[in-house]
């Protein structure tokens, strides 16, 4: 969905940025991360409260998630329509896929990144595309797609 907002039978159809950019200028709350390292392995645990709406940086790689506790819907992508689970529950998700979930319960849930890094701000980096690397590798996308358009 290249376009912020599409009519589409009535409906209206907002990108993940759209709600992020929405969900900024609402009262934010404090969730508690645990962070744990064995060799080669980086795993955070993330504690939502129910009713809490979250949404998490895009990872440049696939992520293992496991929810360990609750129910939450959550959107791993474009193309794929939310769904609600409920712990136990491992699932994937793609590399440049910006999370959203909506606890229904108090939940934990657990990523889990290969790496010997120990350095937080040095894992989110490795780990985590920020939103302006995105939207310039889209802009660009976009610009190349138009480009072949014109190509017989």
């Amino acid at each position: 969905m290249s376009s912020i907002i599409h009519e589409k039978e009535g409906t209206k159809v907002v990108t993940i940025m759209e709600v992020q950019n929405t969900m900024a200028s609402l009262p934010q709350v404090d969730t508690k991360v645990e962070h744990f390292f064995s060799e080669g392995v980086y795993t955070r645990v993330t504690e939502l409260k129910a009713g809490t709406l979250a949404m998490g940086k895009r990872h440049r790689h696939s992520t293992v998630n496991i929810l360990l506790k609750g129910v939450i819907s959550i959107y791993v992508g474009e193309n794929e329509p939310p769904h609600t689970v409920e712990a136990p529950f491992i699932f994937i998700s793609e590399p440049n896929v910006k999370k959203l979930a909506y606890a229904h319960t108090d939940v934990l849930i657990t990523n889990i990144h290969p790496t010997e890094e120990t350095d937080l701000d040095v894992i989110e980096e490795l780990f985590t595309i920020p939103d302006e690397e995105y939207r310039g590798k889209l802009e660009n996308f976009e610009i190349f797609t138009k480009q072949l358009e014109g190509v017989s």
